[in-house]
């Protein structure tokens, strides 16, 4: 009885550890048989994460030039370095899964669990080429400005919360541009894991719109996928339920500037604008047949952000938008004095990297449950979570 209760009294104190300081897990997995047993039951698992709601920001990916893909921890998990490959590039990154593409491969595309390192390569298909690459490109000399589409991974599983879908289906989606005598089409197809397979390649007349390929992708449900325009001032649906295609044009906004897509927030559309050193929030509600509502979410004063002399003589043009964490309101700026971020919740300003990176892809998952080889005591200054560590 004596011991159950004590089990019960350190279970709720281990649900209350924070989901963003994963190594406080392991090390009270590598105290004693009876920690890891709380730590290792499935109902704990599932606890740990209703309790915390969002999954944690472990980290960032981003790709640099002639680098490949890099990750940069914000949370106390580390990615082995070695993942860190020349010959493969980051995508995307949704629901505890990160897409990499290395064209020089038979598989180009990979979809990997970061913490349990569990990767998923996925072969090409001839049909793909059309909308990944413009004709005649050298595929060894790829780089971020190479593919002429836009790419997405996400979650398959009908009805997920996405607390805990990593392991199970998911798609990765294509959605792309081509130039057929004078006429603009927008092309999409979509891979699914459960049939191994790429659907047939669909399209839509739009002319004016060119996907903006290096731009921030968005995911309503487990179904719509959106991508902006390169003007910003629209953005396509891709739903792959039911494998249509359809533009959603963004009224004018004056004075605001360009509308970055940033993600999805409370299920609607949200972009995001850098004006007189303010980061203004707009919210957009996909409507039927193309029809759009918009509201300004809110506005972020960004004179905390670097020294004020400094702020003064920046212009719009050096500070924009260039990720965000859903669920967790965390946006990623890009300004001349490196990147930060700034918490929606709070109001905090934080720099986390030196270099102005054009891309920041979140990644997003709970690290419950992962346990590999764990150290022998307390005492170990290194400890193991599936493919990652923990320091």
């Amino acid at each position: 009885m004596a011991t159950a209760l004590v089990d019960d009294a350190m279970r709720e104190v281990f649900t209350r550890l924070p989901a963003d300081d994963p190594r406080s897990l392991v090390r009270a997995a590598a105290v004693c048989r009876s920690w890891r047993g709380i730590l290792s039951d499935p109902g704990f698992a599932r606890g740990y994460r209703a309790f915390h709601g969002a999954p944690p920001m472990l980290g960032f990916l981003h790709n640099e030039y002639r680098r490949g893909n890099c990750f940069v921890p914000t949370s106390t998990f580390r990615r082995p370095a070695s993942h860190d490959r020349r010959d493969c590039h980051v995508l995307d990154s949704r629901h505890g899964l990160a897409l990499l593409y290395a064209p020089g491969y038979q598989a180009p595309f990979d979809v990997c669990d970061l913490v349990t390192d569990k990767w998923r390569e996925i072969d090409d298909d001839p049909k793909c080429h059309s909308i990944m690459h413009w004709p005649g490109d050298d595929l060894d000399d790829y780089d971020d400005d190479s593919m002429r589409c836009n790419a997405t991974v996400l979650c398959a599983i009908d009805r997920c919360d996405h607390l805990d879908c990593h392991g199970g289906h998911f798609f990765v989606a294509l959605v792309g541009s081509a130039d057929e005598v004078s006429d603009c089409h927008t092309l999409a197809t979509v891979y699914s894991s459960e049939t191994g397979e790429w659907s047939d390649i669909i399209s839509i007349q739009a002319p004016g719109f060119e996907i903006d390929t290096g731009g921030r992708t968005a995911v309503v449900g487990n179904n719509k996928v959106y991508v902006q325009s390169y003007e910003g001032d629209s953005v396509v649906e891709y739903n792959i339920r039911e494998q249509q295609l359809s533009v959603i044009m963004a009224p004018e906004i004056r004075g605001k500037g360009f509308l970055d897509l940033l993600g999805v927030e409370d299920g609607m559309l949200l972009f995001g604008s850098v004006l007189s050193h303010r980061l203004y929030l707009w919210s957009m509600e996909a409507g039927p047949r193309g029809a759009a509502a918009w509201a300004r979410h809110r506005v972020v004063e960004l004179e905390p952000l670097p020294p004020h002399r400094a702020l003064m003589d920046m212009s719009d043009s050096d500070m924009w938008t260039v990720g965000f964490a859903e669920r967790v309101g965390v946006i990623f700026l890009r300004t001349p004095f490196g990147l930060h971020t700034v918490e929606l919740n709070s109001g905090r300003v934080n720099k986390v990297h030196e270099r102005n990176i054009k891309k920041v892809m979140p990644y997003m998952r709970f690290c419950t449950g992962a346990w590999g080889r764990m150290p022998a005591s307390d005492g170990a200054s290194r400890s193991v979570v599936g493919g990652g560590t923990m320091v």
